[in-house]
Order: structure tokens, then sequence, then C-alpha cells
């Protein structure tokens, strides 16, 4: 009688071969595969530091608007805070510190700019702790008292910037205005406003003139109607007068070598 099972080892072993065949090719599926970003070489997100800009109703028109523009194009996170009528004089009427306290200054902020005092150049109102017993309500522009209470106020407001962790607190002084009083006024608000600055430990004042007596180019007014806001070409212009030193303040201090051993 032949034998039945002669050919079963060969189909056992036919069997066995289609069998680790079959898991050979789909053992490769169970490797995990890299991920496209593990494939590609990764750049580390690099933290983008801040800067806040706070000031009068000019940081809500073009002046502001080309500030936070040039900032944010250098890798600037910004925040942008104008308040219409803002100044340090009239606190009763917005009290900048406190617009100051709410916005995000930190140790991640490079700088904090400020543009204030075309609104100052008026009696200024006292808090009731800076007044006598039945003492006024106010001081008169002009006046030694005046100076002296607008100096500390100025000062104090650059000194918190500083306080809270700022790398700089950068005031750029109120522009020239095409109003004969207010511009004589003003040269006497910018005076304090940098010796305020020169005694904090952050805080630096830029000058912003140079529109005196031309305050149009090519025809094109350099301020609004009202004579100190200024035009989409007046801002461009003090913009483009004050860009070196804000770079200059903005490039990061080189740390100093390391002594050898």
């Amino acid at each position: 009688m032949p034998n039945p099972y002669p050919a079963a080892p060969r189909a056992r072993s036919k069997t066995l071969v289609r069998w680790i065949a079959a898991l050979s090719c789909c053992s490769w599926l169970a490797v995990p595969r890299p991920s496209a970003a593990e494939t590609e070489t990764v750049t580390p997100e690099v933290r983008k530091t801040d800067a806040v800009l706070v000031g009068s109703s000019s940081f809500n028109q073009d002046f502001g608007r080309i500030l936070e523009r040039e900032l944010a194009q250098r890798g600037y996170q910004v925040t942008r805070k104008g308040v219409s009528g803002a100044g340090l004089a009239r606190p009763d009427f917005h009290d900048m510190s406190q617009v100051l306290e709410a916005l995000p200054i930190g140790k991640s902020t490079a700088a904090v700019f400020v543009y204030l005092g075309v609104n100052d150049a008026q009696a200024a109102w006292l808090y009731p702790h800076e007044r006598g017993e039945s003492g006024p309500e106010s001081v008169p522009f002009g006046t030694e008292a005046w100076d002296t209470l607008y100096s500390g106020r100025a000062r104090d407001f650059f000194e918190r910037i500083c306080q809270r962790g700022a790398q700089r607190a950068i005031v750029l002084l109120p522009v020239d205005v095409d109003r004969s009083g207010l511009q004589q006024q003003l040269e006497h608000i910018r005076e304090l406003q940098a010796r305020a600055a020169s005694r904090t430990s952050c805080a630096v004042a830029l000058g912003t003139s140079g529109d005196a007596g031309q305050f149009a180019e090519a025809g094109v007014p350099k301020r609004m109607p009202d004579g100190y806001h200024m035009s989409a070409r007046g801002a461009q212009i003090v913009w483009q007068r004050i860009q070196p030193e804000v770079l200059r303040l903005l490039a990061p201090t080189p740390s100093a070598p390391t002594a050898s051993r």
C-alpha cells in the first residue's frame, strides 16, 4: 500500500516558509516610524521678548502704529496703550500710574516706550496726600512748585517701569508742535522729563525735535490741523529721526569676557 504521507513534510515546510515570509513582511510595519518632525532639522523656538508702548493719544495714531510695526518686524511682541488727553499733570482725569500697573511689564520686557507731556502744560492736580491741611488742590504751571512736583512724578513713573523688571524705559520727549505758545512750554517739559529719566535706574530720554518752523515737507503737512498731533508723514519723519538711537538701545548688551584661569 503506498505511503499516503511522503509529501506532508514538504507541505509543512512550504507552509512554514510562507508563514516566516509573511511575518518578516509585516514585522517592519510594527516598528514605529519617525515622525516628519523627527526627520527634519528642528530649530528650537526662540522666545520673543516684549515691548510696551504707553502714552497719550499719539500712540493711538500713526506714531504708535509705526512704532508697533517696526518693533514687530524685529521680532518683538508689542503691547500698545494710548490714552487720549493723558499726561502726568492731571491724574484726576487719567491716572497714568494705574494705566501702567495694568500693562504686561516684567523681566521679559526689553523696553517700555513712554510718550507723555503734550497735555501737561497746565496746572497740576494734587492727590489728597500731596496737599496740606486745607491746602490748594492744584499747583499753577510755570512755578517752582510745579517743576518740583512734575519732576518727581516723572521720575517715579519711569522708575516704576525699571522696578517691574523692564530692561529699558525709553522716554520719547514731546515732538515739536505748530503752536508757538505750547512749543515754548514743551521745551521746559522736555527738560524736566530728561532730568527725571537721568535719575532712574533704566530710563533714557530721546529727543524728537527737528520740525520747528518746518511743519511741511514737499507740501505735505507734518502735523494734523490741531498743530500737535503728527500726520502720517510727520510720524514717519520722527521715527526715522529716532530710529538709530532706538535700535542702539534695543541691541543686547555684550556680556563681559570670562577671565581665563
